[in-house]
This record gives structure tokens, C-alpha cells and sequence, in this order.
């Protein structure tokens, strides 16, 4: 089936709203999710503030989407640098690695995920049905890691998809901690003690 072009309108309409969540992002990274208005917004974006509710119907659905979209490039950059990897190890080292530091990038934007909308934390259960399918997707993308490297005898025999989950959510609290200002260790100090703590639960040389 042909692929229909997009309309000027569509294109437009596209080119429109990256721009007010740019504009938003730079605003919500200088302030907090409260001191922010819709007003400041509409600045940084240079377009009227009438404009802008013509994309967006409110400043939590901006930041919503902004949020979303800086996870789904996230997560295809992590599958990009997982793909890279020939072993189990590296791959779990990559999704880690990629993650924390994407996160330590830009502390500033994501400090309101974890300290205003601390209940969207509960990793099952984020913030927006498209944050949970990322989430289920990311989750399923190391459970197919951690299933391979078992029927490779890469790793022990643990479960896949329970391990995936709980080195999710554990990669998730590195996160939670370095954004929040809670370690104040060097980046590749808690990735690799993450990664180490991990690899010795699941490694074969380890296993009891």
C-alpha cells in the first residue's frame, strides 16, 4: 500500500507543535512545573498564547507530551545502542548506561516527573497509557535479552520477564536518585555498580 504524503496543513501543523515543545522544555528546565505559565510558554515559542491552545489544551498536556516524546527517542536510541552489542553483558550495560546518562543530561526537565508527579513514579503504572506501553516495550526488549542469553548459557537459568522487570525498575531508581540530587556519585560510578550488582545476580560463575 502507498504511503500517502502529508499535507501542507499536516506538515505545518507538525513543524508547529515541535516548536512549542522545544519552547516548553526550555521553560519547564528553568523552572519548576508550577512557576511555569502557559504565558511563558507561548513566549519562548513566539506564537500567541491563543495559538498555542489551538495544539495543546493545557500546560500539563505540553509537558505530558514533551515528556513523551523525549522517551520514545530514549527508548530508540537505547535499541540502537543495545543492537550494537554482541553479548548479553554489553546489551545490559547499554540499556543502563544509555538510560542513566540520557537522564543525567537533562536533569532539569525530568526533576518534575519525579518530584511533582511523584505518583506517575510507580513504574506499572506512569503517567499516560502511551508512557505505559513504552514502558512494557522497553520491559519486553530486555526480557528478549535476558531469554536469548539464557538459551545461549550466556546467564543462569532466572526468569526473563521477572528480572527484566526488576532490572528495569532498578535502573529506574539510579535514575530517580541522580535526578533528584540524591547521589551524588560520578555517573559511571553508579552505572557500573548497577551493572555489577545486576551481572552478579544473573552471571553463571556467580550462581549458588
Amino acid at each position: 500500500m502507498p504511503v500517502l504524503a502529508k499535507t501542507k496543513s499536516e506538515v505545518l501543523s507538525e513543524f508547529r507543535c515541535a516548536e512549542i515543545l522545544d519552547a516548553a522544555r526550555k521553560v519547564f528546565s528553568r523552572k519548576n512545573f508550577e512557576q511555569t505559565t502557559v504565558d511563558d510558554i507561548a513566549a519562548a515559542a513566539h506564537v500567541a498564547k491563543g495559538t498555542l491552545y489551538l495544539y495543546y489544551k493545557s500546560k500539563r498536556e505540553i509537558y505530558m507530551e514533551a515528556l513523551r516524546r523525549d522517551i520514545v527517542a530514549l527508548s530508540e536510541e537505547t535499541d540502537r545502542r543495545i543492537q550494537a552489542c554482541d553479548t548479553a553483558a554489553e546489551k545490559i550495560r547499554a540499556f543502563i548506561s544509555t538510560r542513566v546518562k540520557f537522564f543525567e543530561e537533562n536533569r532539569g526537565f525530568f526533576r518534575i516527573y519525579y518530584s511533582e508527579f511523584a505518583s506517575y513514579y510507580v513504574p506499572l503504572a506512569p503517567a499516560s497509557k502511551g508512557l505505559r506501553e513504552l514502558y512494557v516495550r522497553q520491559a519486553k526488549r530486555l526480557e528478549a535479552i535476558l531469554q536469548q542469553a539464557v538459551e545461549k548459557g550466556e546467564i543462569r537459568g532466572i526468569c526473563p520477564r521477572s528480572t527484566a522487570l526488576r532490572l528495569y525498575d532498578m535502573t529506574l531508581g539510579v535514575i530517580a536518585e541522580r535526578v533528584l540530587g540524591w547521589s551524588k556519585a560520578p555517573v559511571e560510578d553508579d552505572i557500573e555498580a548497577l551493572f555489577g550488582l545486576l551481572w552478579r545476580g544473573i552471571d553463571k560463575e556467580h550462581e549458588i
